[in-house]
């Protein structure tokens, strides 16, 4: 199973034919451990949103620092785009290597488990989102026809309807747009083999970012340009090419997966990213950065050797990435829900008299409804498209 997992200088076999379960297995325990922790920093960061910002204390701010920290969990976003296109490619990937001729995709089939895993719980917790909204606010959260955009996961073609009822749901959109591309991603793979195909996608992101820097495009337009799929090829597609060392195509020295490397690494790109991203030069290739670190992240994540027993905090994490898409798509509405109460509660004058951080606490107090929530939906809404998903064509074999 090591074989599997582990990077190597020099090419290895594959693991043998009975192995090979036991090592997909251990893998994808692993996924969903990042899967997990991109989650919950995603969920921290916005709770930070809500209670710095949404609905923040009056006068100064109570533990800035706790803040800022926390408002780097948006970086669980590229790293999930970089985890998507992992998972998506690796069934490719690995037919690559335990069969010598490979049929023709069926992309049919393949657009339609991605509907059916995906779409239905994203119309449940957008309709969740609007009815809960309704109630918490005394208003709709968005009109019809932006409603209907964001329906049609086209929402982030204008900047009027770029956040919607459920602001996280820009990302699926985005998502969706990718899915769509995977096909020039696979056909570039197989012909010209996973280095150069990685390759052209990078020179077609880094092209389209230059151009949308450069080109004097109205700001509206500019402003959504950076959120198209092209934006964000590279970053999919290098999860996609870490698939491909995963099932064995791709050899890597061993030392791109020390943490010694990833780790100063993770820090310089998110030091250079977020306090100099106005640079001109850094701001155009800030996301692709991100998207190589968080590649090399997840190659070190995967090649380190199984352990006897996972710990507490691997198996916690493990259990949210299980329900991690679930999380995504309802926590934001949770915690815009409690927005107007915590607006009364700060202006309160037990809470002025004393200086308290009542919005801090409040929202850090709803954290776990909003994971509880989340499990639930996971098991009424999202594991039964899961399971109608896996239902078409080749995934049920």
């Amino acid at each position: 199973m090591s074989t599997a997992l582990r990077v190597a200088a020099a090419p290895a076999p594959p693991p043998p034919a009975d192995d090979r379960p036991a090592a997909t297995a251990q893998r994808f325990a692993r996924i969903d451990q990042v899967r997990g922790f991109a989650a919950t920093i995603v969920v921290l960061c916005h709770m930070a949103v809500s209670a710095y910002d949404g609905a923040p204390n009056v006068g100064p701010e109570p533990l800035p620092w706790l803040g800022q920290l926390l408002g780097f969990g948006y970086l669980g976003v590229p790293l999930f785009f970089v985890v998507s296109g992992f998972c998506i490619h690796w069934p490719e990937a690995r037919a690559r290597e335990t069969r010598a001729v490979l049929p023709a995709p069926d992309w049919g089939e393949f657009f339609q488990r991605r509907f059916w895993r995906l779409y239905p719980p994203y119309v449940a917790a957008l309709a969740g989102a609007v009815v809960l909204l309704r109630f918490a606010n005394g208003a709709w959260p968005v009109a019809a026809g932006p409603l209907l955009a964001e329906l049609a996961l086209v929402h982030t073609l204008d900047v009027r309807t770029f956040l919607g009822a459920n602001p996280p749901g820009w990302t699926l959109a985005v998502e969706a747009q990718l899915y769509l591309a995977y096909p020039i991603v696979f056909l570039l793979t197989r012909r010209l083999g996973p280095w150069r195909g990685l390759g052209a996608i990078l020179a077609a992101t880094m092209a389209y970012r230059i151009v949308l820097a450069t080109a004097p495009l109205p700001p509206e337009q500019t402003q959504i340009g950076w959120e198209l799929f092209l934006g964000r090829w590279f970053e999919w597609t290098a999860g996609a090419f870490v698939a491909e060392w995963a099932a064995g195509s791709v050899r890597l020295p061993g030392w791109l997966a020390s943490w010694w490397l990833v780790a100063p690494l993770m820090l310089l790109a998110v030091y250079v990213g977020e306090w100099h991203f106005w640079h001109w030069g850094v701001f155009v290739v800030r996301e692709p950065v991100y998207g190589a670190v968080f590649a090399l992240l997840l190659l070190a994540v995967l090649a380190r050797p199984p352990a006897r027993r996972p710990s507490r905090l691997a198996r916690w994490l493990g259990g949210v990435g299980l329900w991690s898409y679930s999380l995504y798509l309802v926590h934001r509405p949770i915690q815009l829900a409690f927005e107007p109460l915590a607006r009364r509660l700060a202006a309160s004058p037990f809470v002025l008299a004393h200086g308290l951080p009542s919005s801090l606490l409040l929202f850090a107090a709803t954290t776990p409804l909003v994971f509880g929530v989340a499990r639930l939906f996971y098991r009424w809404c999202e594991e039964p498209a899961l399971r109608k998903a896996r239902g078409i064509g080749r995934a049920a074999a």
